[in-house]
Formats: structure tokens, C-alpha cells, sequence
């Protein structure tokens, strides 16, 4: 008998990517557990930085629901320009939260932005390993379209469990030496029980 399906099954599994995000949005009502914030260390440092730098004005990539831009609104009054790839994803986070901003985009098209000049930092919510085979690319369209703003990470790695992305970096400080930008700050945070490493990590998009 076949095993049901998690929405695991819909992003990475077994060491492969899938990437069916809108499929996933539409056979689970909350993948992620997103309402319960989930890697709440990282997002409450990354907010904590969002303050300590002035940042007015953010563009958010991998909004899913909306919780995330939420909670940034309401610890800073920022309303993000909140993009997912998902066009259920963004239904469902404007229902939500109807005072927020949400709209359907792709992160290697951020280069078509109509009002970046005004955007002081880039937020890659959770979506790293989602973007891993373009990230060389994104990382460029970010340095000749965003460089001098910010670039604020949130993202998790594994404790000893990881299978894809294994010839990119499998920790924090490997992601951090990575990446071609200058890291201004960073922080990780997990439990005994928990099986992943929670982390932010903050740059400045300009070359090392």
C-alpha cells in the first residue's frame, strides 16, 4: 500500500529536488506548519537586525502564507513587498492578511522589478535550498541591481541528516564563505531535540 503523501514529498526528498510548490499549496492547507512559525529563533533575529540597521522598506522572497511578513509589520510597521512562486500561496496569504502585500514572482526575475531603487533589503525566507541551482545567478542579478542594500537569510541546516546541497555548504559558516557578499552579522540557534541548526545571516550586497 502506498504510503500518503507529506508535503516533503512536493519540495526535496531523498536527496532530490522536486519543486511542485503550487501542488504542494494545494493538497496541504498549512505545509510547514507556517501559522505555528517555525524557526522562530531566526526570524525573531532577523526582525531584531531589521531594527538595528534602520531598514524601512524590504522585498521578501518565499512568503508562503504571509505569517512571516506578519510578524515583521507587526514588530517594525513594514509592509514587505512579499513575493512566492506559488499563485495559491499568494491567494491565500492576501486573504489572511489583506492589509499586507503579496504577489506572484520569481526570484531569478528580480531584476524586473519595477521599484527596487527604493528597496533596502532582500529577505530570502527560508528558501535557500529551493534555489540552490540558480543561487550563482541570483546572487549576481543581486549585486548589479541591489548592490550597497542589504541581504537578510533565514534558512536551516542538518544535523548530520542533510542529503541535497551537499556539494554547496552544509552549515552556516560554509553557506557564509559561499556566498560573494560581505556578512555583516549572523546567528544560529537550536534545541537538544530539534534535528536542524536555525539560522540568519545578514550581508551587505557588495563584493567581499
Amino acid at each position: 500500500m502506498e504510503s500518503k503523501k507529506t508535503y516533503h514529498d512536493y519540495v526535496i526528498k531523498d536527496g532530490k529536488f522536486i519543486g511542485e510548490f503550487e501542488e504542494m499549496y494545494k493538497a496541504f492547507e498549512d505545509p510547514w506548519i507556517q501559522s505555528q512559525q517555525p524557526n522562530r529563533y531566526s526570524r525573531q533575529m532577523a526582525i531584531m537586525n531589521i531594527k538595528r540597521y534602520g531598514i524601512k522598506s524590504i522585498i521578501e522572497y518565499g512568503c508562503g502564507l504571509g505569517y512571516y511578513a506578519d510578524w515583521i509589520f507587526k514588530e517594525t510597521g513594514i509592509v514587505c513587498q512579499s513575493i512566492d512562486i506559488s499563485p495559491t500561496a499568494v491567494k491565500k496569504a492576501q486573504e489572511k492578511f489583506p492589509y499586507l502585500h503579496f504577489e506572484v514572482g520569481d526570484i531569478i526575475n528580480l531584476h524586473q522589478l519595477p521599484n527596487k531603487e527604493n528597496i533596502d533589503c532582500v529577505l530570502l525566507a527560508d528558501i535557500t535550498w529551493m534555489i540552490l541551482p540558480q543561487l550563482n545567478k541570483v546572487n549576481q542579478l543581486l549585486l548589479e541591481n541591489f548592490r550597497g542594500k542589504y541581504l537578510i537569510n533565514n534558512f536551516v541546516t542538518y544535523k548530520g541528516t542533510q542529503k541535497y546541497g551537499l556539494d554547496f555548504f552544509t552549515t552556516t559558516r560554509e553557506y557564509i564563505n559561499y556566498m560573494p557578499f560581505k556578512c555583516i552579522g549572523y546567528g544560529e540557534a537550536t534545541t537538544i531535540d530539534d534535528h536542524n541548526i536555525d539560522s540568519t545571516t545578514l550581508f551587505k550586497i557588495e563584493p567581499k
